[in-house]
């Protein structure tokens, strides 16, 4: 999986916008746990949505950082622990599977992340939606 990183082009806040609502909307079609989402480009947190129940974000937060830490997924570095003992030890980060990487022009410049299921389905919406974020029948607002 993580030599099949997605490379973008360019990625605008309005994508990032447009795949937290279709993660909403796909847990919602799917009748899938309440999730939270959390979107990172640049330093900038553009997006982040707790669907009713969730009340914190400290492990979309953890998961961010192990994808900015690392500049693989959550899931990859989940595992191999081995490789990845410091984190494994330090609060701020949380080896669980969830978030992924976005890259620009083969520069990791942000995050997706996704909690509330299953490390294995939070990882598997997140690639979801960022596979599906340039198609034009998920796109809401341009």
């Amino acid at each position: 999986m993580e030599n099949e990183q997605l490379n973008f082009s360019e990625f605008l806040h309005i994508q990032a916008f447009n795949m937290g609502i279709n993660a909403i909307k796909i847990v919602k079609e799917r009748k899938l746990r309440r999730i939270g989402i959390r979107i990172r480009l640049d330093d900038k947190l553009v997006f982040q949505y707790l669907m009713d129940g969730k009340n914190e974000d400290n492990y979309l937060k953890g998961k961010e950082n192990v994808v900015i830490k690392t500049g693989k997924s959550s899931m990859f570095v989940y595992e191999h622990q081995d490789d990845y003992q410091d984190l494994l030890n330090d609060s701020s980060y949380c080896v669980s599977g969830g978030a992924l990487p976005i890259v620009i022009q083969n520069e990791i410049r942000g995050s997706i992340s996704i909690s509330g299921m299953t490390q294995e389905l939070d990882h598997s919406l997140a690639q979801e939606v960022l596979e599906n974020a340039f198609h034009k029948t998920f796109i809401y607002f341009e």
